[in-house]
């Protein structure tokens, strides 16, 4: 739990420990009334990012620091990437990957992909094939490249300068905060499991990080987080995670369903606490 233990926050503070600790609020729970909801996602995106904050984004390295939008499903977090970018000022980049099908001699006979194709796979475990930038967005580093440095999958960056070959970014917070480093092209592979193939991809191991998976937060600290509880979260903790990386009440929003504004599934296996 990030939240700080004042007097302000202690009624939200005990809420989230019931999350956990409470079987009654297992299941399908109300969400309390005290915290800050909006009915839209421009609203959702206005509350954390507005114009201004954007553009000053461009040239302030602290702007964006300790905000970032969380949702359960990666599909809903690249709209809302897509949408920010699309607002935050500046020149666009568009940098497409070089993708390679790693295929067994016996499947190489008789399978082949289309490019389209491949450049149409988007997991979270690799950077997308069509990986649009500008100068001064956020972004999140996808792979181990150098924990001692600071360089460790989840660590949030910001972009500074771009190169055909080589994007210089200062990292986001915490302990290396404001410190600059150089991210090459590299190669990253699919697991066995995501795909009947594995996918080659060469490209930039980031991704647009103005929002982010709740898992991919885990371990993060924000000062102003909003959370999409327009779907379910699906599996054990997912709710206390994503209601837990904000430091202080006054700095969550939820952007609610309209079917059922103030209801949401807390998924517990209870296996997992015995």
């Amino acid at each position: 739990m990030r939240i700080e233990a004042n007097n302000s926050n202690q009624i939200f503070i005990d809420f989230l420990r019931s999350l956990v600790n409470d079987a009654n609020m297992y299941g399908k729970i109300n969400m309390p009334a005290y915290i800050r909801r909006v009915e839209t996602v421009d609203n959702l995106c206005d509350q954390l990012y507005t114009q201004d904050l954007l553009t000053e984004a461009v040239t302030s390295h602290s702007a964006l620091i300790g905000r970032a939008i969380l949702a359960f499903k990666n599909d809903t977090v690249n709209d809302f990437n897509n949408s920010l970018l699309n607002k935050m000022p500046g020149i666009e980049h568009c940098f497409e990957a070089a993708n390679r099908v790693e295929l067994s001699q016996e499947a190489a006979d008789s399978e082949s992909y289309a490019v389209e194709y491949l450049q149409s796979i988007n997991l979270a475990s690799i950077p997308p094939s069509c990986l649009r930038l500008k100068i001064g967005v956020p972004l999140i580093l996808i792979q181990n490249l150098s924990p001692k440095h600071g360089m460790c999958n989840g660590t949030r960056l910001r972009l500074l300068g771009i190169n055909r070959n080589c994007l210089q970014v200062a990292i986001l917070g915490g302990r290396w905060d404001g410190e600059i480093r150089l991210l090459p092209r590299i190669k990253l592979t699919t697991s066995d499991e995501e795909l009947p193939f594995i996918l080659e991809r060469k490209q930039f191991p980031v991704r647009l990080c103005f929002a982010m998976t709740v898992n991919k937060s885990q371990g993060q600290s924000l000062k102003q987080v909003g959370v999409d509880l327009r779907s379910d979260a699906f599996t054990h903790g997912q709710l206390y995670v994503a209601l837990s990386r904000v430091t202080s009440l006054d700095g969550l929003t939820l952007l609610s369903s309209s079917d059922t504004p103030t209801v949401i599934s807390n998924v517990v296996y209870l296996e997992v606490l015995l």
